[in-house]
């Protein structure tokens, strides 16, 4: 989120995180368990949606911008947490959705942007 993360090379794995399958069938009914992804979220871009320090879990498997929502881009070697929507054009919005942000991008094709998947649900990271 924010200015972008730079692109680790390499992915950086503490473990896995046991979910229930039940918690997965009434929350993410549509993805499936093994594409599924924790992001950490850093920056105020889409503050409201995702607050920094907030986890995104990420369905990898969703690599096309078919269905509008909050994806994970990859573009000019940095990762980006932000919101998609398709014109009625073909072309892509690309936006934060802290009013304070204002980041819109249109995507037509000619900027090499890669979809590494969308987030499907937000999970809140505070300490108490």
């Amino acid at each position: 989120m924010g200015p972008g993360s730079d692109l680790i090379t390499e992915d950086v794995i503490l473990g896995s995180i046991p979910v229930s399958r039940r918690w997965l069938d009434l929350n993410l009914p549509r993805s499936r368990p093994e594409a599924l992804q924790l992001v950490h979220a850093y920056g105020d871009s889409m503050l409201g949606t995702l607050n920094s320090g907030d986890f995104a879990v990420v369905d990898t498997d969703c690599q096309v911008a078919d269905v509008d929502g909050v994806y994970v881009l990859q573009a000019n070697g940095q990762l980006f947490i932000k919101r998609v929507t398709r014109r009625m054009d073909g072309a892509y919005v690309v936006t934060s959705d802290n009013p304070n942000v204002r980041t819109v991008d249109v995507l037509d094709g000619s900027q090499p942007v890669r979809i590494c998947g969308r987030v499907v649900y937000g999970w809140n990271g505070r300490r108490f």
